[in-house]
């Protein structure tokens, strides 16, 4: 499962940031600093030649980069299933933009005064930054201003993309006790979850006592499934690892649990409701 985040923050064409100016440094081509590159970034070779950046995390998402036109082309989830498009007739010859994936419409969309879709499609970025957050790799390219955005639009600026793939997460989880059955589930580790957010780079088998009445599970592909219950009052996250080995990077075990015993008299009765809801 995986989630492909683009936060784009370029100025407007309003702000002050992008002021009219007669800079006239050297155009910003294709660079990627080796500095830049962390674990689960790689730089290689990719269609025509043009220099591709690879994005894998712990769980098994893949996405590709290429620095021409900042443009995915790829988003592939564990199990091998590509989520994006490009044409068959695409090219990779920096003639014209690639064809599909997730392009860059900037500084316009559509037609106007310069000019389809700006020029941000036809122009190299550069990887100034990556990192890697518990098996999840991010990454930050940027675009300057230079003599071919200058032909069509006279303003200095600076955009930068970040594109990060992560997993499934929980939240809502934060505080409990919690007992952890790794390595030996007979002799479960105690201790207390610090994290707001819950991520599955390996083997996870936990019991979190005294849980909310709703956490949130985010399935890495968009969508926020709430679990709100009534009388559980424990909660469990496991996935099957080594148990399952085939399938246990598409799935994650979010369990409303009572751990402990429940004591009826006769006539008595104890309900407990699970409500599933996505947002």
């Amino acid at each position: 499962m995986a989630m492909i985040l683009m936060p784009f923050p370029v100025p407007s064409l309003n702000s002050p940031n992008l002021r009219p100016t007669k800079r006239y440094s050297g155009m910003a081509f294709a660079t990627s600093n080796q500095k830049a590159v962390s674990s689960g970034v790689n730089i290689t070779q990719g269609e025509g030649n043009l220099p591709k950046l690879v994005l894998t995390s712990d769980h098994g998402s893949e996405a590709e980069i290429y620095l021409f036109g900042g443009c995915i082309t790829s988003w592939k989830v564990p199990s091998g299933r590509d989520l994006l498009f490009v044409r068959p007739d695409a090219v990779f010859d920096k003639k014209k933009p690639i064809s599909g994936g997730i392009p860059h419409c900037f500084p316009q969309f559509g037609p106007g005064p310069m000019q389809q879709h700006g020029f941000a499609r036809n122009m190299d970025w550069s990887l100034v930054e990556s990192k890697n957050v518990e098996g999840n790799p991010t990454l930050t390219l940027e675009l300057k201003d230079g003599p071919y955005s200058r032909a069509m639009w006279d303003f200095s600026f600076q955009a930068r993309y970040k594109a990060s793939i992560t997993g499934v997460s929980v939240k809502g989880l934060k505080g409990c006790k919690t007992l952890k059955k790794d390595p030996d589930p007979k002799n479960p580790i105690e201790g207390r979850e610090e994290r707001d957010v819950i991520t599955f780079p390996g083997f996870v088998d936990c019991i979190y006592l005294d849980a909310p009445g709703e956490v949130q599970l985010d399935n890495g592909l968009g969508d926020v499934i709430s679990i709100r219950n009534t009388n559980w009052s424990d909660a469990v996250l496991w996935n099957p690892h080594m148990q399952m080995e085939a399938c246990y990077k598409d799935f994650v075990c979010v369990e409303n649990a009572k751990i402990g015993t429940v004591q009826l008299e006769p006539e008595e009765s104890w309900i407990a409701k699970q409500h599933l809801s996505i947002g």
